[in-house]
């Protein structure tokens, strides 16, 4: 499946780079019923909306719908198109998203001599074989060979801060007074 994710990258990047996008992801997730589900992630400094995402779902499925052009036979048939952001919490799957991760707050499964684990922590350093966090106060190294999934965390800062621009204050109900 790996050589798949790379073979459909190879043929998206270029086509969402025209379209001032990068490719963040590729997933194939084998649905137990029904057409195999193909998710592409988008992303650009700034963000993605909904134009962008439109535009991106089109042009791959122009790639995808083109006959014999099929980048890869594994989705050759029936698929569902999925394009979205990475979104506020976003997969880690490759060095560069884990590069983008630094100093921020992630979540790892991994495992340790075969037993499931799961730490939160920040992103302190990483190199080519692992990451290191910084778990409640002491450094955590975790090889990515062990990974078997991560995330960024979002987490809110202060409390928002209402929009005081072109709001009206409050008007006071005045009761009458009966004599």
């Amino acid at each position: 499946m790996v050589d798949t994710q790379h073979s459909l990258a190879a043929s998206f990047a270029p086509v969402l780079n025209e379209l001032d996008l990068n490719l963040y992801d590729v997933e194939v997730v084998s649905a137990s019923q029904g057409p195999r589900i193909l998710r592409v992630l988008v992303d650009r400094p700034g963000g993605v909306d909904l134009e962008a995402i439109t535009a991106a779902t089109q042009a791959l499925s122009e790639i995808l719908d083109s006959p014999g052009e099929t980048p890869d036979p594994v989705i050759a048939g029936r698929y569902t198109l999925e394009v979205s952001s990475p979104g506020l919490e976003r997969p880690l799957r490759r060095i560069e998203h884990w590069e983008g991760a630094r100093e921020k707050t992630v979540t790892v499964k991994f495992r340790d001599e075969g037993v499931a684990q799961r730490v939160k922590g920040v992103v302190v350093s990483l190199n080519e074989t692992s990451v290191t966090l910084d778990v409640d106060g002491r450094e955590q190294e975790i090889l990515f060979s062990e990974i078997t999934g991560a995330r960024t965390v979002f987490e809110w800062g202060s409390e928002p801060r209402l929009a005081t621009k072109n709001r009206k204050p409050k008007s006071k109900k005045k009761s009458e007074k009966v004599a």
